[in-house]
């Protein structure tokens, strides 16, 4: 099962989705932001910076194989 937890920036989803995984058993916190974040720092300027890491189609292209992969 994955529950996403959509929101804009600094609303608590991080932290709303901590407070999930300490009361559901066996589950995991997928941040997707983190990928953004690699992207971010290990691509030059002309293709990581785009604003925000949601505009980068390789994030989204990874985020989107890694949640098929976890699932």
């Amino acid at each position: 099962m994955i529950i996403w937890i959509n929101g804009t920036f600094g609303v608590g989803k991080t932290t709303v989705s901590n407070e999930l995984h300490k009361k559901l058993k066996d589950s995991f916190v997928y941040d997707p932001e983190k990928a953004g974040e690699f992207i971010w720092n290990n691509s030059p300027d002309c293709i990581s910076w785009k604003g925000d890491f949601q505009d980068i189609l390789m994030c989204r292209d990874f985020n989107y194989q890694m949640l098929k992969y976890i699932q």
